[in-house]
């Protein structure tokens, strides 16, 4: 027996029930929804741990419901069915995130198959973000015990017209002063230290909340602090000091030699 939970959304009652009683006799917990939007309402109150969903459905398709759970959820295992297989069409979908792609009629020991080797590839892929958030841990333990304490910090940090206090925590944006939070400080300070460098969601969170997590906490929680930086800084996409997403990965600061160089 497993513990691991699967949500089946098919709008044909008959192959749901088919895809219900397969992974069941499989030893799986499964769940189905009628449609795309019933299965967002059912990602919302459980976890999941795996989606198996038809493309073709009514009012939120197969490769929408995988955008939106992916965007909610990054560490759910996604995958289509379809009785009208495209190239296109499975090309959108392998890019949008999904684990596999499998064409109906199909057989029961190919479902099963595959969902188990997709709870396989999400184990993993957690297992790996777990040892990546230790990893960056311990990079910047040995970086803290091997600083030399009578160097003086340098107490200002200053990227084009924002400038940064260390020591007061103080910010300015040319002469205006930014109110931001220690939290949002702490990571604009981050960014500025390396202007137009991706840092990763996991570093981000250790250097502005102080503490390690897993990638997909870390990019939900990065993101939200982000978002209000973002507006407290009133700075547009594309210019200077602007803080760009890189998805998938983290985010940068853009300097203002890029953005300088770009309208050249």
């Amino acid at each position: 027996m497993t513990n691991n939970r699967i949500l089946v959304v098919d709008d044909e009652p008959a192959i749901r029930s088919f895809l219900v009683r397969v992974l069941e006799q499989a030893g799986y917990e499964v769940q189905a929804a009628n449609d795309g939007r019933e299965a967002l309402a059912r990602l919302e109150t459980a976890p999941y741990d795996l989606l198996l969903t038809d493309i073709k459905m009514d009012h939120l398709d197969g490769v929408e419901l995988l955008q939106a759970a992916r965007n909610r959820y990054p560490d759910l295992a996604v995958i289509l069915l379809t009785g009208h297989a495209t190239v296109p069409s499975a090309i959108t979908a392998l890019r949008e995130g999904a684990y596999d792609y499998l064409l109906k009629p199909v057989k029961n020991e190919e479902i099963v198959a595959t969902v188990a080797a997709g709870l396989h590839e999400r184990d993993r892929q957690q297992r790996r973000d777990r040892l990546e958030a230790i990893a960056v841990q311990l990079a910047d333990t040995v970086r803290l015990d091997n600083h030399d304490t009578d160097e003086p910090p340098n107490r200002m940090v200053v990227s084009g017209m924002l400038k940064l206090d260390t020591a007061a925590y103080r910010a300015w944006l040319g002469d205006q002063p930014l109110d931001l939070t220690p939290t949002e400080f702490r990571l604009l300070l981050e960014l500025m230290r390396v202007p137009g460098v991706v840092l990763d969601y996991i570093k981000l969170v250790q250097a502005a909340c102080g503490y390690t997590c897993a990638r997909h906490e870390a990019r939900e929680i990065i993101g939200t602090h982000v978002l209000n930086l973002r507006q407290k800084l009133g700075i547009e996409t594309g210019q200077p000091h602007y803080v760009e997403s890189v998805r998938g990965v983290g985010y940068r600061l853009i300097p203002p030699e890029e953005s300088a160089s770009a309208q050249q």
